[in-house]
């Protein structure tokens, strides 16, 4: 028996996607290798809020669900489609990676990361990043594990506090630009006599 390939119905894909929110791994595993060609993994969405599978497996920690769906889409996409897939936004501009950072679902944070690519630097509707949304709801282990790998750190040991690097690409590094962009601007327009 050849497995579906064409799109979905909405109804499928929401059972594929609460599933997924469930943690319901065997029940994925059976649909994706005897009914459904796991190239449509990819395009369930949610028609209330955008969201997908991996949106809803990564806000309830069910991080062997989440590996799953990555290798499912790894397998059935090329990389430009799979870092889209792993930062794809919902409705409200959340990315999976927000949901499992709302959640403190640390071990969901490192993989989305350091395994996929996850873009920590997404901002949502209400211009929120994931790591914005770690220091601001209290998550510690998720907001020390983001400023540990993306923000700023001592390149090593034997440096002194004082010599920390700014990596490329973080807040940090766009905060000081800024700052120095102000700074230029309120000293040109100083006259000194």
């Amino acid at each position: 028996m050849s497995l579906h390939e064409k799109p979905l119905e909405q109804e499928d894909q929401d059972a594929v996607i609460l599933d997924a929110r469930a943690g319901d791994l065997e029940s994925l595993q059976e649909i994706f290798t005897t009914l459904i060609h796991p190239k449509l993994l990819a395009t369930c969405v949610s028609s209330d809020n955008g969201s997908t599978a991996l949106h809803m497996a990564a806000a309830n920690g069910h991080l062997e669900v989440v590996k799953y769906i990555m290798e499912q889409v790894k397998q059935s996409a090329d990389a430009g489609a799979v870092g889209r897939y792993v930062n794809l936004q919902n409705k409200t501009g959340n990315t999976a990676l927000h949901w499992a950072t709302l959640n403190g679902k640390l071990d969901v944070v490192q993989y989305l990361c350091d395994e996929c690519d996850a873009d920590p630097f997404v901002k949502n509707e209400f211009g929120h990043d994931p790591i914005f949304e770690a220091e601001n709801n209290g998550k510690e282990e998720v907001e020390n594990y983001f400023l540990k790998k993306f923000d700023v750190e001592p390149e090593s040991e034997s440096e002194s506090e004082d010599d920390v690097k700014v990596s490329h690409g973080t807040e940090i590094e766009q905060v000081t630009k800024e700052a120095t962009e102000v700074l230029a601007k309120q000293t040109e327009s100083l006259q000194l006599e």
